[in-house]
């Protein structure tokens, strides 16, 4: 039963960024209890407290609310600083902040077509939303009063670019992200040595909660026992370990920053570009449309169309606050990793019209 001295983790199984937060919660040792929200709660108690029916959320003893995953972990790491999960160096501290924009806002393209678009998975999931949400009701009258909730999951299918140009290039990105994980984590125990970083449970989250759970889609990671083992480490109790000596971000990573900034990152940039237009075209606002029309984009290869959704770009904010902070010799470090990986010239993006969360909702910081 859940006590209200401890600290109220409430998420689903089958929520990635759920998954994300609960691994960090174990990793660190932080009593609290892990609350699957039936859906009078969402609607009641979560949507009163933080505005909209969502997962994760945190509820901490003192009854303070936090919402969206890196800002929960960002607010857990300072109050519980040790063992940290951002690594000391800079190349090692970017490398980690990029994998949690890539885990967050890319990984989606490739989740949302397994659950939504393979048959079995569609049906596991209907089940899981009725399960966790209504878990009172017989199993056939929970499907259908869960239908509103699936089915507004299921449309974000064309939002994010899943079309039937796209979906070869997306199985592709999808299956060749965890074959380069599993040659890389048959080397390492976590991406950036024997402590996972935030880049560890922002992809453990999508590739737990959706493909691996998922049945019609855990037959990808036969051959990737590597993945599984590190999927299974970031679930046990804390481990003792150490980032690698040196700043060093290993090559067997090289391939997936090499993919991140081919695909994703140019993505990116149209985002911030369109951004910058509008608030030119703007001034005096105070926020941005969610979302700002739809855009060309490339996903293994294939190209399609996909909205431009505006959310992102606080993400992207992210890496790009580590790096302005590093000092000179900080900077000819990861300036050296990023020429490596092909993305140097990605990090030089305008940092104008800056993005902050001011109750729960990403606002501009200034006025347009």
């Amino acid at each position: 039963m859940a006590s209200p001295n401890r600290l109220q983790h409430y998420g689903w199984d089958a929520s990635p960024y759920s998954a994300k937060t609960r691994a960090y919660l174990r990793f660190k040792g932080i009593p609290h209890d892990d609350v699957h929200p039936t859906a009078r709660r969402l609607y009641g108690e979560i949507q009163k407290a933080v505005g909209r029916m969502v997962m994760p959320t945190v509820r901490l003893p003192d009854g303070t609310w936090l919402q969206d995953s890196s800002e929960i972990i960002d607010a857990l790491e300072a109050a519980h600083p040790s063992p940290s999960i951002a690594p000391p160096g800079p190349r090692q501290r970017l490398a980690s902040l990029l994998l949690e924009v890539h885990g967050d806002e890319w990984l989606p393209i490739v989740i949302m077509h397994t659950r939504w678009n393979v048959p079995e998975n569609a049906a596991f999931a209907r089940t899981e939303f009725a399960r966790e949400g209504l878990p009172w009701l017989p199993g056939f009258l929970g499907r259908a009063l869960v239908a509103p909730i699936w089915k507004r999951m299921a449309g974000y299918r064309g939002i994010l670019g899943i079309q039937d140009s796209t979906i070869p290039g997306i199985e592709a990105f999808g299956r060749e992200l965890i074959a380069r994980l599993d040659a890389h984590l048959a080397q390492h125990a976590f991406l950036l040595g024997g402590r996972p970083c935030l880049g560890d449970f922002a992809l453990f989250g999508p590739l737990w909660a959706h493909m691996w759970r998922d049945p019609g889609t855990r037959h990808w990671f036969d051959a990737a026992p590597a993945v599984v083992a590190w999927m299974e480490r970031l679930q046990a109790p804390p481990v003792s370990g150490d980032f690698l000596p040196d700043d060093d971000v290993p090559e067997s990573l090289d391939a997936v920053f090499q993919t991140l900034f081919a695909e994703h990152w140019v993505h990116l940039t149209d985002l911030k570009a369109k951004i910058d237009g509008w608030c030119e075209a703007n001034p005096g606002a105070t926020r941005v449309p969610r979302s700002l029309g739809d855009t060309p984009f490339l996903i293994g290869g294939a190209s399609g169309t996909r909205r431009l959704l505006t959310s992102a770009w606080w993400m992207v904010q992210r890496p790009l606050d580590a790096y302005d902070a590093f000092d000179a010799a900080g900077r000819a470090a990861a300036d050296g990793w990023l020429r490596r990986v092909g993305g140097y010239e990605g990090l030089q993006l305008p940092r104008s019209h800056r993005f902050v969360r001011r109750g729960f909702k990403i606002v501009l910081e200034q006025p347009a």
